[in-house]
């Protein structure tokens, strides 16, 4: 099962996904999120990681507790990323990929900004104003949008 959670810089979703997911680990299932984000950097100039990379090769940086993997791309897209890497997973939280078009919680600042994120099922609205024809929750209900979110997932 996949659930985005998409909306608004700043509005809330990471918040919405730190509560979320000790809830679904808890419940016995394994959980993966992808974030979406304009660019970032995991490893550290100087280190030997960062010199293997620019070096020319992909890295996979391993330890007891932790992988990841630094690797090149030119494009994004999600059902890549699924189909590779996060078939093993019960539940997949994406924050952001509105592309992805999947079902999705909308978190909004402001209503004008709802047309940006219709891309694909919309099953709960989270937003301080009521939005007529969705279900909504204001922000401070956030308990109430995770019974919500395990009733629309069949794990509550």
């Amino acid at each position: 099962m996949i659930l985005s959670i998409v909306g608004d810089s700043k509005s809330g979703k990471t918040t919405i996904v730190t509560k979320l997911v000790p809830v679904l680990k808890s419940k016995g299932l394994k959980v993966a999120v992808v974030k979406h984000t304009h660019g970032f950097e995991i490893d550290k100039e100087g280190k030997d990681s960062w010199k293997i990379y620019h070096s020319g090769a992909d890295v996979v940086l391993s330890s007891k507790n932790k992988l990841a993997l630094i690797k090149r791309q030119s494009y994004e897209n999600f059902n890549e990323i699924y189909n590779r890497y996060l078939k093993e997973y019960d539940i997949i939280i994406t924050e952001g990929f509105n592309d992805a078009g999947k079902d999705r919680i909308v978190v909004l600042n402001s209503k004008n900004n709802l047309g940006r994120y219709q891309k694909g099922k919309i099953i709960a609205i989270v937003s301080d104003f009521p939005i007529d024809g969705y279900t909504c929750f204001k922000k401070s209900e956030l308990d109430e949008l995770i019974k919500f979110i395990l009733d629309y997932l069949n794990v509550g």
